[in-house]
């Protein structure tokens, strides 16, 4: 079994979360988010992830990240932190299995990344973890309705007449939905159903009568408790032996879970958009291959002149000076750094050139990798030291004329 790396000196602690330019983030994300030393003892943890382990903060800073891995990952896991911190990997998303307080299993998919100094020395690492124990759970029912249900593969079959009415239902007793209000009924005429645009029916009704098949179609329906039910239904014509059309055969599924758990991750990365949207520090999200950028918030529109439109038809290089872009290029090919901050020269849309520090993460965006980047302006302490520099001058001036004053 593996052993927890030990304590090595650093540099730098991990930034109080509410310090940093993600402080918001950190505390009201949905994600877990946690931060270690480079041995692995928690330096931080923000509140979602306390609420998914079930631990304060304070009862986290007490212990290790092997302290609540699973023991079934727990070898895995100390292999791939050795890796990561080593630089011999690069950050991957991994389904992980950790420990409640309460001693419950809560399946996660987990990433991290390392943060280091100038030098590349590690300084601490950073965990980010998504609950996935409902989606394991959704599972696990799913495998077992399959082994109960293998002949048929599904939750229930159905057969419709040449007028799309039901002539049988086998199976629906157990979704808790009425039976006996279906059959000689259309699919579109049932009872409790739920709101659907009119749209989606008629295409529905559209390929029923051109008798082609289909898949996966989603309409709603409320169970005898009440509850509305997201039912997907898969059908394929029948015909005779003279190739008259028959009517329907097909399949349903209860694909509730399904349905909540995607509209709870759309809820999810809707939230993000608007922490990004809002936030005072200009950000971008840029394809770390083509340096197109994906995604602009306002206050980086605010600050380079450019409208949301503009920036998103632009690339990386078109806000830099000639001389720069080779260095920007060479800074994208280099794919080790999840993490990195530089100074550059930036154009503003009215050709004024803009010092800037420029923090980036690796991520994915919508698939392709990519590089987050956010922008602190340097023009006001530019502008200081040259202030500084330029009274110092005069201060050494000053001397130098008395000097040879008192001289003569």
């Amino acid at each position: 079994m593996m052993q927890p790396m030990s304590e090595q000196p650093s540099s730098q602690a991990a930034p109080p979360a509410g310090e940093t330019p993600f402080g918001q983030l950190f505390e009201h994300s949905a994600v877990g988010l946690a931060t270690f030393s480079v041995g692995g003892r928690f330096l931080s943890a923000n509140p979602a992830l306390c609420r998914l382990l079930g631990y304060t903060e304070a009862e986290l800073l007490e212990k290790t990240h092997f302290d609540i891995v699973h023991m079934e990952d727990l070898e895995v896991a100390a292999l791939a932190r050795v890796k990561l911190i080593s630089g011999e990997s690069k950050p991957r998303i991994l389904e992980r299995c950790y420990l409640h307080k309460d001693g419950s299993t809560v399946w996660t998919h987990a990433t991290g990344t390392v943060i280091r100094d100038e030098s590349g020395a590690p300084l601490h690492t950073v965990l980010f973890v998504v609950d996935v124990s409902h989606l394991k759970r959704a599972l696990r029912t799913s495998e077992q309705r399959f082994r109960r249900m293998i002949e048929m593969g599904s939750d229930w079959y159905w057969v419709q007449d040449a007028e799309f009415r039901f002539v049988e239902v086998a199976g629906l007793e157990a979704q808790d939905l009425d039976t006996d209000v279906v059959i000689g009924r259309a699919r579109w005429e049932l009872p409790n159903l739920g709101a659907l645009p009119e749209r989606a029916w008629e295409q529905h009704r559209a390929r029923l009568r051109r008798h082609e098949p289909f898949s996966d179609f989603v309409f709603l329906r409320y169970n005898r408790s009440g509850e509305l039910r997201y039912l997907s239904v898969s059908g394929e014509p029948l015909f005779d032996e003279q190739g008259q059309f028959r009517g329907y055969h097909g399949i349903g599924k209860d694909i509730t879970e399904r349905a909540r758990s995607q509209k709870a991750l759309e809820d999810s990365e809707e939230r993000y958009r608007k922490l990004f949207d809002v936030h005072p520090q200009p950000m971008w999200v840029v394809d770390a291959k083509t340096l197109s950028f994906l995604a602009v918030n306002a206050a980086a529109v605010r600050l380079y002149g450019y409208s949301k439109d503009q920036f998103l038809a632009m690339t990386a290089d078109q806000i830099r000076p000639q001389e720069d872009v080779a260095d920007l290029l060479k800074a994208f090919e280099d794919r080790s750094a999840t993490y990195s901050h530089r100074v550059w020269r930036h154009r503003k849309k009215n050709g004024e050139l803009l010092p800037v520090k420029v923090v980036s993460f690796s991520l994915e965006f919508a698939g392709p990798p990519a590089r987050l980047g956010v922008i602190h302006d340097l023009t006001e302490q530019m502008d200081a030291e040259q202030r500084a520099r330029e009274i110092e001058q005069r201060y050494r001036e000053l001397l130098q004329e008395r000097s040879r004053d008192a001289a003569t």
